[in-house]
């Protein structure tokens, strides 16, 4: 299937995505109250006497597009999976993830688990991160609560509450020492690199980074001028100046710049806040660091960090901040996720390792907050399991997920104590091997991206108001909900992605369309409820499809489960008549009818299963496949429209909006429209970040110079 370049239409009032969220239940359904209710292994009968289902479930899947099921033996190329015979092959493991999930949707099962106490949920399948954030220059509501934290001085310009120290890392715990306070406005100085090269001695030169080659020092008293227009002229006029001072930084930009941190001593002038002389340790009256972070356009600032004050005492970091803190590198893509390793370039921003020290930025009013750049991201004040109601997450007992698929570790009460619990699955998955020969698809073998999921962007992945302005977006403060479990919409096309290759992409290898797999399930001792559930998770409902493997939000993936074959073992044949032939075919709908029966008479006082809000939303993400005329609605967003911070609509409402929009589009327009339709209006290089710059122009750079002065 040849890849298509998707066009990128403008943005209505919503913002457009590859995936959306099925929402969860208001409350979760306990099949079984306590681990001893549950079936055991060892015997064919349930608590009631009743005979317990065990057989075997056959089906086919077929790729309707493309489908990429790595091998993970090379970084960056990914090819198709193979079993211990050398055949193509979808991984038992794979099956069983995509079943579980829909098992979980369709059974109102708490993907949360166990609450263990202290706001722990150590088995939850929603990771309870405490996300950091930066917003310096934007307008929106995530701004406004980056500025109160910081409390700027509007006369001064400075923040109340920023301090500069040094982050010290003893036996693997950290702590800040904060450093001495030279002057009544700060503990740290900012000194610009012109002033820097100016200021600093010749046999140090060399260690320090310069942003900027030393040419720019011809361009000295244009860019003084410029900063007096921006600081003081019109908009028209400061934009202009603006534009000027950029295009001269960029001009002189010294591409192999790195943030840095050095050890220096340095002379002050304390009455006009000056640093005057930067030299090696211990040359003149004060010690301590020179430092500079990460390259923005607009930048100009070093920064000096005194030596520590030994009267202020130190602040103890906590190991739940540390551990958001990696979490935050790892999401950024500067360490490792399985190895926990900074990756080659990030160095500044890591932690310090065991016995030594680091200069650091601070905030500790009503939190601790922590960074190595005065910019520093900051910590929410809530974790993403607080925004999952109580009647949910908190629910105790076992669902009907874990109750077949097993669970290890879990915690109940045994008389007054609390007991781990294990329960082994009653299902196994064989590995679905293709049918005649796989072939590789050459025409969408391309380059991808390594783009993950960013539940930061909050107007993406919590329940928004529609058409809200940002400043009224929720954020993860205060009474948030999130959005529910991430599901990727269904394509009848791949898209053309428009990469270039580096250290974040990697090259996929998938089968052809049309490339058929056998598998088998077997499954010992369920209920008739437990068997319907696990096969209407496999089948879905007349039209459905389901998705699999790599580059799913780029249509990758979509494939059908078809003939469906259950076969129940007869157990007085099996055991007493000791015959061979001792399996019945039975009926899928039977049992998928006996489930929706009971599930509905036992959870939903009578309700139909099929009118709850994320049944209705699962079945219509599950039902709907995107075509190339609607491809625009359903694209990872450019980052100029990403800036504009507008809510994704659910589910059910994405389908009318997109109707709307689509019956507007396509009325007749004059021949500059058409022409902008057709170049594809709106476009530009694929992006999944989140990013923090401003949409009114003024760049990060310059938001930060003007709170350093």
């Amino acid at each position: 299937m040849k890849p298509i370049e998707v066009d990128k239409l403008p943005l209505k009032g919503y913002s457009v995505a590859p995936y959306n969220f099925v929402s969860l239940p208001v409350k979760a359904v306990v099949r079984y109250k306590h681990p001893t209710y549950l079936p055991a292994h060892n015997d064919f009968k349930n608590r009631d006497g009743k005979e317990l289902l065990s057989g075997t479930i056959e089906y086919t899947v077929e790729a309707m597009t493309p489908i990429m099921v790595s091998n993970g033996e090379d970084e960056k190329n990914a090819y198709f999976f193979t079993n211990a015979s050398g055949e193509y092959a979808i991984p038992g493991n794979t099956l069983r993830g995509v079943i579980r999930t829909n098992c979980q949707i369709l059974s109102f099962s708490n993907v949360i688990n166990a609450h263990e106490g202290d706001d722990c949920y150590s088995e939850s399948e929603i990771q309870n991160s405490r996300f950091l954030f930066r917003d310096v220059a934007g307008n929106g509501s995530l701004a406004k609560k980056y500025r109160d934290i910081l409390d700027i001085d509007n006369v001064k310009r400075v923040s109340r509450s920023l301090k500069a120290g040094y982050m010290i890392n003893e036996n693997n715990k950290y702590y800040i020492e904060e450093s001495e306070k030279l002057n009544d406005r700060r503990n740290y100085f900012r000194i610009a690199e012109l002033d820097l090269r100016k200021a600093a001695d010749k046999d140090i030169m060399n260690d320090i980074r310069f942003m900027y080659k030393k040419e720019l020092r011809n361009y000295e008293k244009e860019l003084k001028e410029l900063n007096k227009v921006i600081a003081n002229g019109d908009k028209k006029e400061s934009r202009q100046a603006r534009g000027e001072r950029n295009r001269i930084l960029r001009m002189n930009k010294d591409y192999s710049y790195k943030p840095y941190f050095i050890e220096i001593s340095f002379s002050l002038d304390p009455k006009n806040v000056m640093i005057t002389k930067v030299g090696p340790k211990g040359r003149y009256g004060k010690n301590g660091y020179l430092l500079s972070g990460g390259f923005i356009d607009g930048k100009m600032s070093h920064y000096v960090v005194p030596a520590p004050d030994p009267n202020l005492g130190r602040i103890l970091i906590s190991e739940e901040d540390i551990e958001s803190y990696k979490d935050d590198l790892i999401m950024t893509k500067k360490m490792n996720k399985s190895t926990e390793t900074i990756l080659p370039g990030y160095e500044f921003f890591d932690l310090p390792k065991r016995g030594e020290v680091k200069p650091v930025f601070f905030i500790n009013t009503n939190r601790l907050h922590f960074g190595f750049t005065p910019y520093l991201r900051m910590f929410y004040s809530k974790t993403i399991l607080d925004g999952i109601a109580p009647t949910y997450k908190d629910a105790q007992g076992i669902s009907y997920t874990d109750g077949i698929f097993g669970f290890i570790n879990r915690k109940f009460k045994k008389g007054k104590d609390l007991v781990n619990y294990n329960y082994k699955s009653r299902v196994s998955f064989e590995d679905a091997v293709v049918e005649g020969e796989g072939i590789v698809d050459k025409d969408s073998t391309i380059l991808m991206l390594l783009a993950e999921p960013k539940p930061t962007s909050y107007n993406l992945y919590l329940k928004q108001k529609l058409n809200v302005h940002k400043q009224g977006l929720t954020i993860y403060e205060d009474d948030f909900q999130i959005r529910g479990i991430k599901q990727y919409w269904l394509k009848d096309y791949v898209e053309k992605l428009d990469v270039e290759e580096g250290n974040m992409t990697f090259t996929i290898h998938p089968l052809k369309e049309g490339t058929r797999f056998k598998g088998r399930i077997h499954f010992r001792n369920l209920e008739e409820d437990e068997l319907g559930l696990l096969l209407w998770a496999l089948r879905l409902e007349e039209g459905c499809y389901q998705s699999i493997g790599l580059a799913k939000p780029y249509g990758f993936g979509r494939v059908k489960i078809k003939d469906i074959r259950l076969e129940i073992e007869d157990l007085e044949k099996k055991y007493n008549e000791f015959s061979f032939d001792y399996t019945r075919e039975d009926e899928l709908d039977k049992y998928i009818n006996i489930y929706k029966k009971e599930f509905s008479k036992k959870y939903l006082d009578g309700e139909n299963i099929e009118d709850q809000l994320p049944i209705k939303e699962f079945f219509h993400i599950k039902k709907t496949v995107i075509s190339k005329e609607d491809s625009s609605w359903y694209r990872y967003m450019t980052l100029e429209e990403f800036k504009e911070r507008k809510v994704l609509p659910s589910i059910l409402e994405y389908a009318d909006n997109v109707k709307k929009d689509n019956e507007a589009f396509n009325k007749p327009r004059g021949r500059q429209q058409q022409k902008k339709r057709k170049k594809g209006h709106g476009g530009g290089r694929f992006t999944s970040g989140n990013r923090n710059d401003n949409q009114f122009g003024t760049s990060l750079g310059d938001m930060l110079e003007k709170f350093n002065k």
